[in-house]
């Protein structure tokens, strides 16, 4: 469930709830017991996985499509693995808050999903319509909403007061893709992301690369917005199919950019290694904006450049967060 909101990413999805535990029989017992597998240790909580299906259950929906049952096995761990690291974030960030001793109130949650409904031009009825249509309740929809608002606390507390966007850092983008009433050009893209699992021999790294190049090749006969949907790793753009919208120089990876700006449109390349796995891309257009003066787009690059260094430095944040804390995945 997602409504467009003042936080980026909006609210963290949450559908009906799985129950995923073992009916165990002890010796000697008359009946037996439910027993709650648990999915990963973070310092002293622990994560059910009954709490990892729950948040799975909608990105599962969708995996009848894929016919191969090795695929579809393949995929579901994914997915869930995806929604683990999640959790674990959460938690860490969960204990961060409580070191800066960071909380968000009721009221807070109050004012935010208030400014979604407004942001969404719905009222409570719809809400609640849109919510139940998810199978999720309010409370449940306030509990992952608080989250999301005591995640956004801690970054900006802990990230944000280290990032600093200057003037020179401003002229210095327009310069290059502004300046003197150049045209800008700006390229629209789409990709499948293949995560490489941390600690990955060389080995897995390879079948990722192998599986990359598969892919390139099922491109040039198959709906890429489709592949993407079934095979990429990248949460953020796999429900759009891969689509990374328009952007200029200076935004994605460097492999990234430069193998885009150099690709011809309609054309499929990769797979490109860049940050924490191989991207397959389609350049979808390429179009010349007429360049507009600084003062226009001053706040608009300033905004731009922050966010920016705010997902590069909140990634090593959570990195750390990791390093510091005991993390025990059992899922």
């Amino acid at each position: 469930m997602s409504f467009r909101g003042n936080m980026k990413g909006g609210a963290f999805a949450a559908g009906l709830a799985a129950v995923f535990a073992a009916l165990l029989l002890a010796p000697g017992a008359a009946r037996a017991r439910v027993v709650e597998k648990v999915a990963a240790v973070v310092g002293s909580n622990i994560i059910l996985a009954s709490e990892v299906e729950e948040k799975a259950a909608p990105l599962l929906q969708d995996l009848g499509r894929i016919t191969d049952p090795t695929k579809r096995a393949a995929r579901a761990s994914a997915l869930r693995r995806e929604v683990l690291d999640r959790l674990i974030d959460d938690q860490l960030v969960s204990d961060q808050a409580s070191e800066l001793r960071l909380s968000v109130t009721p009221e807070q949650v109050d004012a935010s999903i208030a400014e979604i409904k407004r942001q969404n031009n719905i009222d409570d009825k719809q809400l609640d319509d849109a919510l139940r249509a998810q199978g999720m309740t309010m409370t449940a929809y306030r509990t992952d909403l608080r989250r999301q608002l005591l995640r956004f606390r801690v970054i900006n507390v802990a990230v944000g007061s280290k990032v600093t966007i200057t003037d020179e850092d401003v002229r210095s983008y327009y310069n290059r893709h502004y300046k003197g009433g150049a045209s800008n050009t700006e390229v629209r893209a789409s990709h499948i992301f293949l995560t490489i699992p941390e600690n990955a021999d060389a080995g897995a790294v390879a079948e990722r690369q192998a599986f990359g190049k598969k892919l390139v090749e099922r491109a040039a006969h198959e709906d890429f917005a489709k592949l993407a949907r079934e095979y990429s790793d990248d949460a953020a753009t796999r429900k759009e199919g891969g689509d990374l919208g328009y952007f200029g120089k200076d935004i994605l990876p460097k492999p990234i950019e430069e193998l885009v700006f150099s690709m011809n449109v309609g054309e499929v390349a990769g797979p490109v290694r860049a940050d924490r796995g191989f991207h397959v891309i389609k350049l979808v257009d390429r179009k010349t904006v007429a360049a507009k003066p600084l003062g226009e787009v001053e706040d608009e690059i300033r905004m731009q450049l922050r966010q920016r260094e705010m997902d590069k430095q909140t990634k090593a944040f959570l990195a750390d967060l990791r390093k510091k804390s005991l993390v025990d995945i059992r899922y």
